[in-house]
């Protein structure tokens, strides 16, 4: 059974991680001084607008256990937010260049990775 997830980036997800990563102090010869609120939104949302012109994309869905549902939650995400690039990965087991599967040296076992999900040709065109 694969596991599909929905990959891209919104502009709340941005928005998020600027307010996780810009300071809220900035440093003076005289010591640390908090930075006023409306200047630290300015600059989340400046950071925000960088991270959307950027090319970074996260884990937005949930797992589905179809693509149609991460289709679905695609379809609807662009008509309600402000987004980009968002695409469909699948979690499949990882090889080598020789198709040797990747082992774990700790746990034994197999190592598991996310692929870009490729759509059958068949169901594209319909």
């Amino acid at each position: 059974m694969s596991t599909f997830a929905v990959f891209g980036m919104t502009r709340d997800v941005a928005l998020a991680d600027a307010r996780k990563k810009v300071k809220i102090t900035r440093k003076t010869p005289q010591g640390e001084v908090a930075i006023p609120m409306s200047e630290w939104l300015q600059l989340c949302e400046k950071r925000a607008d960088e991270t959307m012109a950027g090319a970074k994309t996260k884990q937005l869905s949930p797992l589905f256990d179809a693509p149609q549902y991460a289709e679905d939650f695609i379809s609807i995400a662009r008509r309600t937010l402000k987004c980009r690039d968002m695409h469909i990965k699948c979690r499949v087991p990882l090889t080598d260049a020789l198709g040797n599967p990747l082992i774990n040296k700790k746990t034994g076992a197999q190592k598991v990775g996310w692929r870009p999900y490729a759509a059958h040709p068949a169901r594209s065109a319909a």
